[in-house]
């Protein structure tokens, strides 16, 4: 169980006000979380500022761009006002930000933008459940839960430190706990809170191996990893680790079956890329 952010695989979200309401196999229950949509379009929402998080991104002067049409490199932390997107044939999202020196449109890859949502904005530690990160709107870059707790060493794997929110790490240690009681199971937390700076690192090494077209990592501020909440998890075995065919294994299918006890919900990864959130 993962979140967008890394790979696409199988996640849980901690999500408290979704616990005993969930129905395998059923919407019921997961509608309260955040759920994985597959890239809406933008178009009908372009309001407000949008920041350029990577050094060196290319703005270009043509509607459907080319590498000729390259105009110049944003630099990080330029912010933009969004006058409109652009899809090219291959599905890939551009934001008009304006024009250049000769009055020809100039437009910069979604891929390399960001826009705080406007209810990620009151300051302070976001209410678990009501956090909103979606492609038109993440998390502040500098947002960073002020509970976060240290999770178990007996609990990550290869003994990684990780940390979540004290809430959820607690309900996280009680599922854990009962899977092995239970079932028999042994399953460890492989990645958990993430902060913006660590998932730019990831998504800036994604885009330079696969291009901005990757829709497997989820750019900074737009992972559910950053919220302290959502966690990756796998067997004692590393068997599909980062994989969504842990879902079929054992520890993965009672994980599906029982994470809401605990407050958890699972996210089923999407055919395209989740830009708004996690891994």
């Amino acid at each position: 169980m993962s979140c967008k952010g890394c790979m696409a695989t199988f996640v849980i979200c901690f999500v408290p006000t979704a616990a005993f309401s969930y129905v395998p196999g059923e919407e019921n229950g997961r509608c309260t979380a955040i759920t994985l949509s597959s890239r809406p379009a933008l178009a009908a929402n372009t309001d407000g500022l949008w920041t350029c998080w990577q050094d060196g991104a290319p703005i270009h002067r043509l509607p459907l761009p080319t590498r000729e049409a390259v105009f110049r490199a944003a630099d990080a932390g330029e912010v933009f006002a969004v006058e409109e997107v652009e899809v090219t044939p291959f599905g890939i999202e551009w934001l008009r930000v304006g024009r250049g020196e000769r009055g020809d449109p100039l437009w910069i890859p979604l891929a390399y933008c960001h826009r705080v949502a406007p209810e990620n904005t009151t300051g302070g530690d976001l209410p678990i459940g009501s956090e909103r990160i979606e492609p038109r709107g993440g998390l502040p870059f500098g947002y960073c839960p002020s509970d976060l707790m240290q999770i178990p060493e007996r609990y990550c794997y290869n003994d990684l430190p990780q940390q979540l929110r004290a809430e959820a790490a607690e309900a996280l240690v009680r599922m854990l706990d009962a899977a092995r009681r239970e079932a028999g199971l042994t399953i460890r937390v492989v990645s958990a809170y993430r902060s913006a700076r660590t998932q730019a690192y990831l998504c800036r090494r994604k885009i330079e191996s696969a291009g901005i077209g990757q829709c497997v990592v989820a750019r900074p501020g737009h992972s559910e990893h950053q919220l302290g909440t959502a966690v990756d998890l796998v067997g004692a075995n590393g068997l599909h680790l980062l994989d969504e065919q842990f879902g079929a294994t054992r520890e993965g299918l009672w994980l599906d079956f029982n994470c809401h006890r605990f407050g958890f919900v699972r996210e089923h990864a999407p055919a395209r890329a989740d830009w708004g959130r996690s891994q």
